[in-house]
């Protein structure tokens, strides 16, 4: 008797992935028969248009029994943590690279001062306001009791943040001594950003994968999704003033093409966030009604 094997069991990649093109409460539904669908009728390049296309319109106007408030305003908290991380990585290369990480400018020494000193004070507020969002999860998964079952791992994963930011100042710190504080260098600053984008991964990872296991009650998660939104609009702000002063200062030399590739990229991650928000602020709303409608 053939024994059954669990790998010949598992769908095609190819159907994996077109699978998960769909938000995870449709998945969780429908994903084994779907699944079941895509394999028997095949895969091919209409079929994966056909299911794009679908995968689509299912996260943007998702089926109302369908509706997971709760979670919606979690993945809202998470990825606008993880988009606001990389707009902040853009905002901090930005900064270094520009004014060499100043927070204000004056106008007389820069004639683009104004669109620098918006973006500076945007990025700062809406570093604020994530902190603040971050406050209810945080202390969630602190105040989770020890019989909760995923407790201990959310702990775990909330010392992604600190960890990941002392290791980054540890090795610029390293890096330094290397170079007896002369400079880095180009190659040392590739360096520098490539381990800042590791540790930025780091650090918005691990609180998005602890809420995961531990969920904060529906009030505190409503104001962790108010706050998210808060700092997309801050961003929001801060991103064409970066791009603003780019083009002023840029205007007639060679980093303008850098600048492009910048404001592309930070206005995607925008693009990414600000659906998110306006997602988990609509699941908020919805759910503050259907309390009030309760009492």
């Amino acid at each position: 008797m053939k024994i059954p094997n669990a790998a010949e069991d598992r769908p095609d990649w190819r159907v994996r992935v077109l699978v998960g093109l769909y938000p995870p409460v449709w998945r969780h539904r429908y994903a084994t028969e779907f699944a079941a669908l895509l394999e028997d009728s095949g895969v091919g390049v209409r079929q994966v248009v056909d299911v794009a296309a679908a995968a689509v319109r299912v996260w943007t106007r998702p089926s109302t029994h369908l509706h997971d408030r709760t979670g919606r305003m979690c993945t809202t908290v998470a990825v606008t943590l993880c988009a606001w991380t990389a707009l902040a990585a853009g905002a901090v290369l930005f900064a270094k690279t520009t004014r060499d990480g100043a927070w204000y400018v004056t106008g007389h020494t820069d004639p683009a001062a104004g669109w620098y000193n918006v973006y500076a004070l945007a990025s700062a507020t809406s570093a604020l306001a994530i902190a603040v969002g971050w406050l209810p999860p945080v202390a969630a998964v602190l105040r989770a009791p020890q019989c909760h079952p995923g407790r201990r791992r959310a702990r775990l994963l909330l010392l992604a943040p600190p960890v990941a930011v002392s290791a980054f100042l540890g090795a610029a710190a390293v890096l330094r001594l290397i170079t007896h504080g002369v400079g880095v260098g180009p190659t040392g600053f590739l360096v520098l950003v490539g381990l800042g984008l590791l540790a930025g991964a780091a650090f918005a990872a691990g609180p998005a994968a602890a809420l995961r296991h531990v969920t904060p009650s529906g009030a505190w998660l409503r104001v962790a999704t108010l706050a998210s939104a808060v700092a997309t609009t801050l961003m929001a702000v801060a991103v064409p003033a970066s791009v603003g002063y780019g083009l002023v200062t840029f205007a007639d030399r060679p980093g303008f093409t850098a600048l492009t590739v910048y404001g592309t990229v930070m206005a995607v991650t925008l693009v990414v966030a600000a659906t998110s928000s306006a997602r988990g602020l609509r699941a908020a709303i919805a759910r503050t009604r259907g309390t009030v409608d309760a009492h």
